[in-house]
């Protein structure tokens, strides 16, 4: 039985104590997570691949999240549509392929057709006064931006939902100039993860396990070092490098709780990565060619959070896209792509090993631990433990996750 069969969520989120991690049923109970989906998941602007994925018309993809099927499908139009995989008939779903290239979406169930603009243009044995028009797909709402595909489960206006325009207008200038729309994924790695979903993003909003965690990553990422042998000297290092950047018209600064909608908050993080190195790269040498070759490098990395769910890391030469998936109380399904400039090539302009080298061994070393986080979160002696002072970004998240579950 559910802990909230007989408990209200709000007395659970009552007793929860500030600065501690969260009570056992948060991380295993299937009613809270069913809870998470519908008050959380739901709500919030999920990005679901970059438009690479659908370079022609007919071109579809599939996403599952929170118990829906999407279809993302580009028009004859050029425009691309989400629709919920669900036929006006009797309810079967229509595309059963995670991805593939249709002239029309027709239900395999009893072949009733959709054009690929969402109108119903064919269904057999109807009587007369059945009018198509009343019957077409039902849309989700969709965006793209940034070559970047979002979508949001819940109605259009929902008051519960953010302003999707906000976001784009706060986050553009921390990502515009990166041409991500003329890019393409040229690698996608899963990472399938027996945890649930807040422990993964737990894990990602903080660094305080990296120095003994992530040599690799150590390694590239002078802050985790130096941020504790020397604050006041890697402070100063930051503020130099956003004083010469920002001048030549850089968007560096920490973009922070302020200008966060509580519905969904979004994030940025700009910093040097370490002196000599121009990206997230074993050595740090370019990987790929610059995204945008017009503008001057900074040698600097951006970590920009659309939410608790997606994540880029932007550097100037690549972007790596962070997508995390609640698929069930125990199992999370964390989903990263590399992108590159549209025009690079393979085995002439990039080395894939090269390229995902940093954060495919980190994000291996990363689903580790948090299997066995949820392994020792399963046990009858875990009890909350206090985050420390490193572990900011994480408070904050469980503080927001807090407000919008209950």
């Amino acid at each position: 039985m559910s802990v909230i069969d007989n408990m209200p969520i709000a007395d659970l989120v009552a007793r929860q104590t500030p600065g501690m991690t969260l009570e056992q049923p948060f991380y295993t109970d299937p009613g809270v997570f069913a809870r998470d989906l519908e008050a959380i998941v739901a709500k919030q602007w999920l990005f679901v691949d970059h438009i690479s994925a659908l370079p022609t018309p007919g071109d579809y993809i599939t996403y599952e999240i929170a118990g829906e099927s999407i279809i993302l499908v580009h028009a004859k139009s050029r425009a691309i549509h989400a629709f919920f995989n669900v036929c006006r008939h009797r309810g079967s779903r229509i595309c059963l392929n995670p991805k593939g290239h249709v002239r029309t979406l027709t239900c395999p169930y009893h072949a009733w057709v959709w054009d690929l603009e969402g109108r119903l243009i064919r269904a057999r044995q109807m009587a007369e006064d059945f009018k198509p028009e009343d019957w077409p797909l039902h849309t989700c709402a969709v965006r793209v931006w940034n070559g970047m595909i979002f979508i949001n489960l819940a109605p259009e206006g929902d008051p519960q939902v953010a302003d999707f325009a906000a976001m784009a207008r706060d986050l553009g200038p921390y990502i515009d100039h990166a041409n991500l729309a003329g890019a393409k994924v040229v690698h996608t790695e899963l990472y399938p993860t027996d945890a649930n979903w807040k422990l993964a993003v737990e894990n990602f909003h903080e660094c305080y396990h990296c120095a003994p965690a992530h040599p690799e990553y150590t390694q590239v990422n002078a802050y985790v070092n130096d941020g504790d042998r020397d604050p006041e000297g890697r402070q100063k290092v930051v503020q130099d490098w956003r004083a010469t950047w920002s001048i030549k018209g850089h968007a560096v600064d920490f973009l922070g709780p302020e200008t966060r909608d509580p519905r969904q908050p979004w994030t940025v993080f700009r910093q040097p990565i370490r002196d000599g190195f121009h990206t997230l790269s074993q050595d740090g040498g370019y990987v790929a060619p610059l995204l945008n070759p017009e503008r001057e490098p900074d040698d600097g990395e951006a970590l920009i959070a659309f939410g608790p769910l997606f994540y880029v890391y932007l550097c100037t030469d690549h972007a790596t896209l962070f997508r995390f998936t609640p698929v069930s109380t125990g199992f999370s399904e964390v989903r990263v792509s590399w992108v590159v400039r549209g025009d690079a090539q393979e085995g002439r302009d990039f080395d894939v090993e090269k390229l995902k080298w940093m954060w495919d061994v980190t994000t291996i070393e990363d689903t580790k631990i948090i299997n066995d986080n949820q392994k020792g979160v399963n046990s009858r002696r875990y009890a909350p433990g206090r985050y420390s002072e490193h572990e900011g970004w994480t408070r904050e998240f469980i503080d927001w996750y807090l407000s919008r579950v209950a």
